[in-house]
């Protein structure tokens, strides 16, 4: 029996062919079909047909997608700087020889395995107003007087979240910077300190530079989660007080699930889809510009 010879670009369309299909329904398929409901007036089980653009004009007359999309942006930049600068300060102090550094990596990463709902909990309860730990922490020291409430503050709310935030996801983004601080060659460190380079010389001149692909692939991975934040945001303020941590993720929560205007729903999801992958081909563009 002869064996038929398949050529290299059809072996690697058959390869990829379990790839493509996974991808097509599992992403693209879901996207088409979000698209077709945010067409759609469906309310509760009730589907009144097809009514173009209504849902996006609707949802951008009554101004609640601005000021959704405004807490996203605050909470994403507010999330990412935060996660990126202090996520590259813990890494470099790990990358050094000292005593126990193992287990201090093992033990920096404890956050992050916990689980979101009881980070959630375990927060809310430790910024409580009235008896929350830290708060009597601050008064027994005479900082504060009285109570502060750090999620029903309008001032507070968004800024104390993104600390919640930082403090689950920091270390993963920490691990990451120290896989490729570990990946640069030592001998490029010990030419530059012949030639009389500093330390910030040396994280600014060599560093630096040989860390930005990592670094825009840990923004990439950060970006597309924070974007859609919802359960800590849920569990910590309800995307309270007044719209101030409502993001988009729990403005389509809201429209969708409390409101049960489905199309609305669907209309802001689309919007965060079109938004995040904006920002992560940008991503990818500097990436490519970048290699």
């Amino acid at each position: 029996m002869k064996i038929k010879e398949v050529s290299q670009q059809k072996l690697g369309s058959l390869l990829m062919a379990p790839t493509f299909l996974l991808i097509l329904f599992t992403a693209v398929i879901p996207i088409i079909y979000v698209l077709y409901l945010s067409t759609q007036d469906i309310r509760g089980i009730m589907n009144r047909g097809f009514v173009g653009l209504d849902n996006y004009v609707t949802i951008i007359e009554t101004g609640r997608l601005q000021a959704a999309l405004g807490a996203t942006l605050y909470f994403a930049i507010g999330v990412i700087v935060f996660q990126m600068v202090m996520g590259m300060i813990i890494a470099l102090a790990l990358n050094v020889d000292f005593r126990g550094k193992n287990m201090v990596r093992t033990l920096i990463l404890i956050p992050w395995a916990i689980p979101t709902a009881l980070v959630g909990v375990m927060w809310s309860r430790f910024l409580a107003a009235t008896d929350g730990y830290f708060n009597a922490t601050l008064r027994l020291l005479g900082l504060i007087e009285g109570e502060v409430n750090w999620f029903l503050e309008r001032s507070l709310a968004i800024g104390t979240v993104v600390l919640v935030d930082s403090w689950k996801f920091t270390p993963i983004t920490v691990m990451v910077f120290i896989a490729g601080l570990q990946a640069i060659p030592r001998d490029l460190y010990e030419a530059a300190l012949v030639d009389g380079a500093n330390r910030w010389q040396q994280f600014w001149r060599v560093t630096l530079p040989i860390m930005k692909p990592v670094i825009l692939v840990a923004l990439i991975m950060r970006t597309i989660f924070v974007f859609h934040a919802f359960d800590l945001i849920f569990i910590l303020t309800g995307g309270g007080p007044g719209d101030s941590t409502r993001v988009l993720s729990y403005y389509t929560y809201q429209e969708t699930f409390q409101f049960l205007r489905h199309g609305r729903g669907a209309a802001v999801a689309f919007i965060l889809f079109v938004l995040t992958a904006a920002v992560t081909l940008m991503y990818v563009k500097a990436l490519r510009e970048k290699d």
